[in-house]
């Protein structure tokens, strides 16, 4: 078996369904500096994809897009109208995957998936929880988000169409004393 068939093999072993440079050298055993013309060989032989600078993949239909988006920009939890969708509350299905993060705003764009994170003061930076190594938020904070950043006037959604039903209201009315007097109005209106 070749280097490169082994390098492969290994890579098909991998506990993710995507890995950066970074990860493969700790496994490879050739020439550090010969590492990144075999990736290029990979790719160009169609045997890996290259999603962007360092980062790969094997298979598009299988890879996981919410864990890599929650481990490619640190920290940052899935929420806004990509969780409004995977909770039920809405049925529109969202173009992109939404995150929120305490660093800048940012969107990356891959082969059949758009990232976007955007910003969120650090103060209001919880209400999540942990899936499969992914930060999600809870239905509740995914709600609270939005109606942050809408009364902020950063974004616009048809709040009418989301299903309240399914929410906690008490712990909706408690976590929105943490976010501005605005988004707690806007939260008052859509629930009453």
């Amino acid at each position: 078996m070749s280097q490169t068939e082994a390098l492969l093999e290994r890579l098909r072993d991998f506990p993710k369904t995507y890995f950066f440079r970074s990860d493969v050298k700790k496994f490879y055993s050739g020439k550090e500096g010969n590492l990144p013309v075999i990736l290029n060989r990979l790719v160009k032989k169609k045997k890996i994809i290259r999603l962007m600078r360092n980062l790969y993949a094997l298979n598009l239909a299988t890879l996981d897009w919410e864990m890599l988006a929650s481990e490619l920009v640190k920290p940052a939890y899935i929420s806004l109208e990509y969780a409004l969708w995977r909770y039920g509350l809405i049925t529109e299905i969202p173009a992109r995957i939404t995150l929120v993060t305490t660093g800048k705003s940012r969107i990356y764009t891959f082969p059949g998936n758009v990232f976007e994170y955007v910003h969120i003061n650090p103060t209001r930076f919880f209400g999540y929880t942990i899936e499969k190594n992914t930060l999600l938020a809870e239905k509740e904070k995914t709600l609270l988000d939005e109606l942050y950043l809408i009364s902020l006037k950063k974004r616009s959604f048809n709040l009418r169409n989301i299903n309240l039903s399914l929410l906690d209201k008490k712990l909706l009315k408690k976590w929105a004393q943490k976010y501005p007097v605005f988004t707690e109005k806007l939260l008052h209106k859509i629930l009453n």
